[in-house]
């Protein structure tokens, strides 16, 4: 049976405290691009163990992929 190689990831998550920062340092220093964002309500990210309620941004890499 063969295996199956990852050479780039599909989707990573970051979670962070500061969003506005990360996105600015994504984009201005990584050269990412912000694509778009979404909410994820409390029900789903608090017994995810994430906070309760979040915001995630979907970030373009350089290379073209989301």
């Amino acid at each position: 049976m063969g295996v199956m190689v990852m050479t780039l990831p599909f989707e990573v998550g970051v979670v962070v405290r500061d969003l506005e920062l990360m996105e600015r340092f994504y984009c201005d220093v990584l050269g990412c691009r912000a694509e778009r964002r979404s909410g994820v309500p409390e029900s789903v990210g608090g017994p995810a163990g994430l906070g309760g309620e979040l915001v995630v941004a979907w970030l373009r890499v350089p290379s073209g992929g989301v």
